[in-house]
């Protein structure tokens, strides 16, 4: 039989214990937490045009005056520079209205190369006359003299190398050229996110006018990469692109052809819904996996997709976890989030939402959820889907009320303690005989706190099956998405064990 208290596959643990443990997590800042060199490397499941709008370039990303449009296609074949050589263009030239919007990763991955400052110092000999005196005479010799001057590394610039694991095993990489000077924000071995910013759009290496350089690559392209980008007018005279050894050709493939078939744009979910917010950002950051076309946010989670979005967003995996049911049960035994007997589970059972619960606090009882698309929602939002779908519009709306009431009072006895401390030093100035302080203190109204312990009561008391949706937005409340806002689930569990 099982024990009171306890979850088949889990070892017994109460929710009580539970809570008391996530509420004792340090919240973390907003920068990504550290990667382990270890970690195995995202999986791209979710693309997005790299400017202008995530899911159409041509038009604007929110707060961006203008869209996108190609300037030079994929395969342009055009005149070189140097000699008037014709050079081929491997990837796509997008050009906005100028320079400095922002530019994001495709997809998840991992970072290559950063080169964010491609501009060196170079010394060059020359070969000229140096004059001299010989016998009282002055005449001129040969000589060499070495000139300094700045140069680019390559045509491309300032770049950006990403490398995408996509959910076949197939690596590819993208590559963004003439990036702004001081905007590269990634390091060689980030882990980045889809629509995750890295850089902004400049004219850096032998770029002409702002835009960005796009390059889709199937072979890797390191900083030893020998093929220059077509505007390099430094290239070697060795002849022409189509005459270069077979193992240094690009295996490239049309960015925009490769990104309009991997974008994803769901049919089954409503544009602005709460439902669209979650799920879109859980496949950017590789949580959940779908069908191309369709999320189907109402369905009943499987086991298996749960597993594998907890051993994801709490990375418990291991460089050996596969993308299997089996590998990710593992993970999450070997974790100590399971216990052994959990292994004769059905990959394709549902889940229900107070195990589901458990199961998250059981993770943060471990560590950190890290998210990056996921964790930009902010704690306004997602308490407000948090509560309303989980314990209905009337208990969002008091809540959301209740918090403000307690940002009141909190300002209330700020200030009434600024004024005490105000009262004190003009009591002992007059003692001192000194004129009052003109300076009074000033004190900014408390902020509301956002709070989900209405959404957070009910699924620890469900029985209800987890949607899809929903596992995307439990997931989030669990992210920890700043070092001045704990998370949902650690809010609700301090009070808890405040009150227990």
């Amino acid at each position: 039989m099982r024990a009171p208290g306890t979850i088949a596959g889990f070892r017994p643990f109460g929710l009580n214990a539970a809570l008391v443990f996530a509420s004792l997590f340090p919240a973390l800042s907003l920068l990504p937490a550290p990667v382990a060199a270890d970690e195995p490397p995202p999986i791209a499941g979710a693309f997005v045009f790299p400017v202008g709008d995530e899911l159409d370039f041509k038009k604007p990303a929110p707060g961006e005056p203008n869209g996108f449009h190609v300037t030079d296609p994929y395969l342009k074949v055009r005149k070189g520079r140097k000699h008037g050589r014709q050079r081929v263009h491997y990837g796509v030239d997008l050009s906005g209205s100028a320079g400095g919007l922002t530019v994001r990763a495709i997809a998840a991955g991992v970072v290559d190369v950063s080169d964010a400052n491609a501009l060196i110092k170079v010394r060059s000999p020359q070969r000229v006359k140096l004059p001299t005196v010989v016998d009282g005479k002055r005449i001129y010799a040969w000589g060499v003299r070495y000139r300094s001057a700045w140069k680019w590394r390559t045509g491309w610039g300032n770049r950006v190398v990403i490398r995408h694991t996509l959910p076949d095993g197939q690596v590819v990489y993208s590559l963004y050229a003439h990036l702004m000077s001081r905007s590269v924000l990634v390091h060689v071995g980030d882990h980045v996110s889809a629509g995750q910013p890295i850089a902004k759009v400049g004219r850096t290496g032998h770029a002409t006018a702002p835009h960005l350089h796009l390059e889709i690559r199937t072979t890797r392209i390191d900083e030893s990469t020998e093929i220059s980008d077509p505007d390099d007018s430094e290239s070697s005279d060795e002849g022409e692109v189509a005459e270069r050894p077979e193992t240094e050709l690009p295996h490239t493939v049309d960015p925009l052809a490769f990104l309009v078939d991997h974008v994803l744009k769901f049919e089954d979910l409503e544009p602005g819904s709460w439902q669209t917010r979650y799920a879109l950002a859980a496949v950017k950051d590789g949580l959940m996996s779908c069908d191309r076309g369709r999320f189907d946010p109402n369905e009943d989670v499987t086991r298996a997709d749960f597993y594998a979005a907890l051993v994801t967003s709490f990375h418990l995996a291991t460089p050996f976890t596969k993308n299997r049911f089996e590998s990710q049960l593992d993970a999450l035994i070997d974790t100590g989030i399971l216990d052994s007997s959990a292994r004769h589970q059905d990959a394709r059972d549902p889940i229900d939402r107070a195990d589901a619960l458990e199961l998250v606090l059981r993770c943060l009882d471990r560590g950190a959820a890290r998210a990056l698309s996921m964790s930009r929602i902010t704690g306004d939002q997602l308490a407000r889907d948090f509560n309303m779908e989980f314990a209905g519009r009337d208990a969002a709306n008091e809540a959301e009320q209740e918090s403000r009431r307690l940002a009141a009072a909190e300002t209330v006895e700020l200030r009434r303690d600024a004024a005490a401390r105000d009262e004190r030093r003009a009591k002992a100035a007059r003692e001192r005989g000194a004129p009052p302080p003109r300076k009074r203190s000033k004190v900014e109204a408390v902020k509301p706190v956002p709070m989900l312990d209405p959404g957070f009561d009910s699924l620890a008391q469900s029985k209800e099956k987890l949607s899809r949706a929903e596992v995307c937005l439990l997931i989030a409340s669990a992210l920890r998405i700043g070092s001045a806002n704990l998370s949902a689930l650690e809010r609700a569990a301090t009070r808890a064990a405040k009150t227990g």
